[in-house]
């Protein structure tokens, strides 16, 4: 779809909308009373190549077979070239996640609203993180969305997910049909571009400019996971700039302030402070945020003021980690990326998961809906 057709008119109904076959899966899966079978089943459920677990209620059978294969226009040599740039830039990516595509999420208050009334994201916010960050090297790791990769995997269970808020959150009596269905379609594509254009735009802002021939197959990637979560093609776009152009037209509808995206992002700047080593970076996890994403949206979602004066005064020891001297030409908001990045999976993921990797399971018991 062109960008010049996502208007209000076509975005608004897709507030309505969310994705017949996985919630036609985890309904079934209801209806049978098979809820805790299931994730028990699905629980070590891990790559590509794994056979299906037997005896799945027929919706959920149907749903792993019908995502499973990529779409006919799914371009190997595009997802090989874009997939690589995770060996090169590995750390900065996944500072990019954290510090400006969730960020620039839980700005957009009405999506964010089914993310704070899930009990699984608000009382596990490391486990989300890390999680999160799992899935992306998942799916841009070697293969990852190949015959033996975990990425394709990955993306199916987070479907399911999906489709397991849904289910539940829209039926508690403290959810507000005005902020729509939730994790509804308009809120899957703006989530999906924050991987596929806040990604490059991040990287860009820390120094790596990526030629368009790599950041459009990195795009391309990310528009193979969306048809595999579900996106509705229409806001799944083949280009880059028609896909920046989608997430600013859904920033401009959706950003304002929310105690719900407030909480969320607050998760994310105590988790990056608890991750990064010593005093030396009290102050980097609000200053990469607003260095990232700008002033106007960081207080959206009060981050506070950017502070990098203890990380400046000690650069030139705690900040060298194979840069140089403090008078690296290196930014400043670069070198603290890195080391962000490094530690997720290092410090991070010792830290939360006892060195283990982290494996999305499918919560089909999410939490029981409330009487409306």
């Amino acid at each position: 779809m062109p960008a010049a057709a996502w208007t209000d008119e076509v975005l608004d109904p897709m507030r309505e909308v969310g994705d017949a076959v996985g919630d036609a899966a985890i309904a079934e899966t209801y209806e049978l009373g098979r809820q805790e079978e299931v994730r028990q089943a699905l629980l070590g459920f891990g790559r590509n190549s794994d056979a299906l677990p037997a005896d799945l209620p027929p919706q959920l059978q149907r749903y792993f077979e019908q995502s499973s294969a990529l779409p006919e226009w799914a371009d190997r040599e595009l997802i090989e070239r874009g997939r690589a740039l995770l060996g090169r830039y590995e750390t900065l990516v996944v500072s990019t996640l954290l510090c400006a595509s969730l960020p620039l999420c839980y700005g957009c208050a009405d999506g964010a609203q089914v993310l704070a009334r899930s009990q699984r994201l608000t009382s596990g916010v490391y486990r989300r993180l890390m999680e999160t960050s799992q899935f992306v090297v998942d799916v841009l790791d070697h293969g990852g969305l190949g015959p033996g990769g975990r990425g394709l995997r990955s993306a199916q269970k987070i479907r399911l997910l999906h489709a397991t808020m849904r289910y539940h959150v829209g039926r508690q009596g403290d959810w507000n049909r005005a902020w729509g269905l939730p994790v509804n379609q308009e809120d899957l594509a703006g989530t999906l571009m924050s991987f596929s254009v806040v990604i490059p735009r991040g990287l860009r802002r820390l120094g790596v400019d990526l030629p368009d021939d790599d950041r459009d197959a990195f795009f391309h990637v990310w528009r193979v996971v969306g048809h595999v979560l579900g996106v509705d093609d229409r806001l799944n776009p083949a280009s880059f700039d028609d896909g920046a152009e989608l997430f600013d037209t859904i920033l401009r509808r959706q950003q304002k302030s929310s105690e719900a995206g407030t909480a969320l992002t607050k998760g994310v700047l105590d988790f990056i402070r608890e991750v990064l080593p010593g005093p030396a970076f009290t102050g980097a996890g609000p200053t990469l945020v607003r260095h990232l994403i700008g002033d106007q949206a960081a207080d959206l979602v009060k981050v506070p003021p950017a502070d990098f004066t203890k990380t400046a005064l000690q650069a030139g020891t705690v900040l060298n980690f194979g840069y140089g001297k403090s008078g690296d030409t290196a930014p400043l908001a670069a070198k603290a990326a890195s080391e962000l990045g490094l530690v997720v999976f290092k410090s991070g993921l010792r830290l939360t998961n006892r060195g283990r990797r982290y494996e999305w399971q499918v919560p089909i018991g999410l939490t029981e809906p409330q009487p409306s």
